[in-house]
């Protein structure tokens, strides 16, 4: 841990090494046939110390070097991550209905995807868990290269202590201790277990290149919730709880009395209200129906979209973003939301307030929390490469 003199933070040599180190990692994962001057070059370290650092990475078996063609001069060696080092598995547990998984390689090509739809009515959540688990490991089995981290997106506040997240969605994750079931079942230290609404928010904010400003991912899915981005960083409030959305207590627009938003705008409270009218209508019909026209189906959801509409009209006064970003795991409900809030901002935008907040739709329409997944358990494994053994007492040196 760096050491404090007066109020300023001291770096340790270990330390400096340390993020030096990270930091080359990710380019040698992200980059492609760079050289020792492409790494100096580009992280601002000294020639030596990145060649001292390399070297080290490549007696471990780390990293890998290998001619690098020109057409006229000497040829310089090129770096890679070893081959050996080749994917990372994500599963989604966000679903009341399914279990998803992807397996990328480093880069983030999807290599292979599975699904594992249940009845949870009818079936064991614990048991369609472990089919999921023997199913990707006969995938894993088919590559010849190693899984260096396992990705779990949760739907709802994760406690990494505990290793216990909400169960207010899934009531099986109630006493499940996630990461250390699937560090059993793979066999691996490193496994991230992440928040699905912040995760995909990191993945909005990061793909609107945004630096200083906000935002507010909302998602209303089989669950309801969001996640308010402020300068690059997730808000969570004491307890992970800041931006549970889901959990406001709202006057039902169908007069049944105060109930959470969750339980009025997500699809099964919207399946609810309409199967009362037309049994077994899917969600999908409840869209295509909603576009055609039709009564009942337009009441119902006319009445959803003002209540969603209302809610993010207030959260302006509450965060005041500079965007707030629709998503939905129906990309058509997710494009109504998106206008409904637009147009109901834009009816009680005041002259006397200047307020500037834009709503537009998520980005990234599918897997969303999984790419976040990716990244997370991909930068624990980076972490944990560039970590130092214990070392003997060193100097400090200040940080400028």
């Amino acid at each position: 841990m760096a050491k404090v003199q007066g109020n300023k933070k001291l770096l340790t040599v270990k330390n400096i090494r340390v993020n030096n180190k990270t930091n080359l990692l990710k380019q040698l994962v992200n980059g492609q046939n760079l050289t020792r001057n492409d790494l100096a070059r580009e992280s601002h370290i000294s020639l030596m110390t990145v060649k001292h650092i390399v070297d080290d990475l490549v007696e471990e078996g780390i990293v890998e070097e290998h001619a690098f063609s020109t057409t006229v001069g000497r040829k310089p060696k090129a770096l890679s991550i070893a081959k050996k080092y080749g994917n990372i598995v994500c599963i989604n547990l966000t679903s009341t209905e399914s279990l998803k998984y992807l397996i990328y390689d480093l880069k983030r090509n999807l290599l292979a995807e599975g699904v594992c739809s249940f009845d949870r009515k009818k079936q064991s959540y614990q048991k369609i868990l472990a089919q999921l688990v023997e199913e990707i490991r006969t995938k894993l089995q088919a590559f010849s290269t190693e899984t260096v981290g396992v990705g779990v997106s949760v739907p709802s506040a994760y406690y990494a202590k505990e290793d216990l997240a909400n169960y207010d969605l899934i009531p099986a994750l109630k006493g499940f201790h996630i990461r250390q079931y699937f560090q059993d079942a793979f066999g691996l230290e490193n496994v991230a277990v992440v928040h699905d609404v912040v995760s995909a928010a990191k993945s909005e904010y990061e793909s609107k290149q945004m630096r200083d400003e906000s935002i507010f991912y909302f998602y209303c899915g089989f669950g309801v919730g969001g996640c308010f981005m402020l300068r690059g960083e997730a808000v969570t409030g004491e307890d992970l709880l800041a931006g549970e959305v889901g959990k406001m207590q709202i006057d039902s627009p169908f007069g049944e009395g105060m109930l959470t938003l969750e339980e009025i705008v997500s699809v099964p409270g919207i399946l609810r209200q309409a199967q009362k009218e037309t049994p077994q209508i899917s969600f999908e019909e409840v869209i295509a129906q909603y576009k055609a026209g039709g009564e009942p189906i337009s009441g119902i959801l006319n009445k959803v979209l003002k209540t969603i509409s209302r809610v993010l009209y207030n959260m302006v006064w509450l965060f005041n973003p500079a965007k707030f970003v629709v998503d939905s795991c129906n990309e058509d409900y997710a494009a109504l939301i998106t206008e409904s809030v637009k147009g109901y901002i834009q009816r009680f935008r005041q002259d006397d307030i200047y307020v500037t907040t834009e709503v537009e739709q998520a980005v990234y329409r599918e897997y969303d929390d999984l790419r976040g997944c990716f990244r997370t358990t991909l930068q624990q494994w980076i972490e944990s490469l560039a970590e130092e053994s214990p070392q003997e007492p060193i100097d400090y040196v200040q940080e400028k």
